[in-house]
């Protein structure tokens, strides 16, 4: 899923726009899912409620902290032809204060991160379309 959204004179394409939201003039942050009934927090959405004493289908959509902790970390240097120019990257799961654990791109130089590292939500280019312009999408940076 895409949303298209003019970014001055710029047309951007944004990736996901359930799970990623970049608000005029505020940073961006994820959307986490919090169950009605039992309080779990999710991401991205699933519907029913996983927790296998809930199952629920009533959820409401909460704004996730903008700042998590490597849990794991790996350098990537081959990815699929919409990736190259991106190339090589890094990949993360960063912990959210929420209990989250989400799966991104890192913004920053390969070898230079570390499980542990704090890092902060940002939004960039995470790959191309098929026009070879580039798609918005969720990454995490290190906090300096």
């Amino acid at each position: 899923m895409t949303e298209k959204k003019k970014v001055g004179e710029e047309e951007m394409t944004f990736f996901h726009p359930d799970l990623f939201e970049v608000p005029e003039g505020e940073p961006p942050y994820l959307k986490g899912y919090q169950c009605k009934k039992c309080g779990k927090i999710w991401f991205p959405k699933f519907l029913p409620c996983p927790n296998p004493d809930c199952w629920s289908e009533e959820m409401e959509t909460i704004k996730l902290s903008r700042r998590g902790k490597i849990y794991s970390a790996t350098d990537v240097y081959i990815g699929q032809p919409t990736m190259r120019e991106y190339m090589p990257m890094v990949m993360a799961y960063v912990d959210l204060p929420e209990g989250v654990r989400v799966f991104t791109q890192l913004e920053g130089k390969i070898g230079s991160f570390r499980c542990g590292d704090e890092v902060e939500l940002i939004a960039g280019p995470i790959r191309d379309n098929r026009k070879n312009q580039p798609i918005i999408g969720y990454k995490f940076k290190k906090v300096s």
